[in-house]
């Protein structure tokens, strides 16, 4: 008995160490971004044109690092998995890939989120260049979200390596510099150490008019109980009021991890949080932009099963009042590559 609780008092002092050298690691080697800074971008081999045209399409789709597909669940959402075979996320990949290259002949911008470049959750493949491989001579456009060194959980079988992100890819000129802008909010310490920085990706486009088009490319938090997205959209709120205000078209799309006003759960799951984007957040005259009837998001507590498993709308668009909208549909696969679902828009620019 003696020998046993020995035993089991060494074990809980390895353990008290390993958890203390972890923290330690990611403090010292922690990413702290700045408010603002000028993101990542490759250049495409050919001039990128003017934007002539007032009718554009969009596409929007959290990827999920190509290691959530329908196979998957998810050890932060109940389930167990940290992450997939190699096989199945290459799978994922290839099947990222393939969509988006459907795409190239119809976008004219994509943003995605969740794209890795270098973690050991995907295998350290470079999602990022892999997609802007794909579709050639479109400008790619990342900002970093998430950067550590080692993610210590789950403690049994650590996520290790994160570097991740947003990506933007479109066909036409900058008129400046893409600028990351990092969200005012994160969890508190240590937790923080292990989260993302959550942040969003501005765009501007010249157009012939005089004026911008501002596109913005957002990933906001979750497993927060509510209280960062209230921090960032507050902040969110002011930003794309202000660039409205400039007399700038703007568009916003990407993973809220909340729903859209006027959007009805087509399923019920007491279990799952559905935090409303919070009433007043858009002026009078923008227009949130999905399709109600397709979901966009699973929950990842056990892998997907069709009619069963807990679905929603969390991946939208905002439109400043003076963008017309065309159309919006949700695009079903199945949940096959990832746990959330692409949504294709046609906007057009009023006069």
């Amino acid at each position: 008995m003696i020998l046993l609780i020995k035993m089991l008092l060494a074990l809980a002092i390895l353990f008290g160490l390993y958890v203390i050298g972890a923290i330690l690691y990611a403090q010292f080697t922690n990413y702290t971004p700045q408010q603002e800074e000028p993101a990542e971008v490759l250049n495409p081999a050919e001039k990128l044109p003017k934007l002539e045209k007032d009718t554009l399409v969009f596409y929007d789709w959290n990827i999920g690092y190509c290691g959530l597909g329908k196979e998957s669940d998810f050890f932060y959402d109940g389930g167990k998995m940290v992450r997939p075979s190699k096989e199945i996320s290459e799978k994922n990949l290839q099947g990222v890939l393939k969509t988006v290259q459907e795409w190239k002949n119809d976008a004219d911008f994509i943003n995605l989120q969740e794209v890795d470049q270098d973690s050991k959750r995907s295998y350290h493949v470079n999602q990022f260049q892999k997609i802007a491989e794909t579709l050639g001579n479109y400008k790619a456009v990342y900002g970093k979200n998430y950067d550590v060194k080692f993610v210590v959980m789950p403690f049994l079988e650590p996520m290790g390596k994160v570097l991740s992100g947003i990506a933007t890819f479109y066909k036409y000129q900058d008129a400046e510099t893409p600028i990351k802008y990092a969200f005012p909010s994160n969890f508190s310490w240590p937790k923080g150490l292990f989260f993302l920085d959550r942040c969003f990706v501005k765009h501007s486009i010249n157009l012939k008019n005089g004026k911008q088009l501002v596109v913005i490319n957002t990933h906001n938090s979750a497993y927060d109980g509510g209280k960062l997205k209230k921090q960032e959209m507050a902040y969110f709120k002011k930003y794309i009021t202000d660039e409205y205000a400039k007399g700038n078209y703007v568009v916003v799309g990407g993973d809220w991890n909340q729903i859209p006003p006027g959007y009805t759960p087509l399923s019920a799951n007491s279990d799952y949080e559905e935090m409303p984007v919070p009433p007043g957040f858009a002026e009078p005259g923008w227009i949130f932009a999905f399709d109600g009837k397709t979901p966009t998001n699973r929950k990842v507590d056990v892998p997907y099963q069709a009619n069963k498993t807990y679905t929603t709308v969390i991946d939208f668009f905002l439109l400043s009042p003076n963008i017309e909208l065309l159309e919006v549909k949700g695009m079903p696969n199945g949940f096959e590559y990832s746990d959330h679902q692409p949504v294709r828009m046609m906007i057009k620019l009023k006069e």
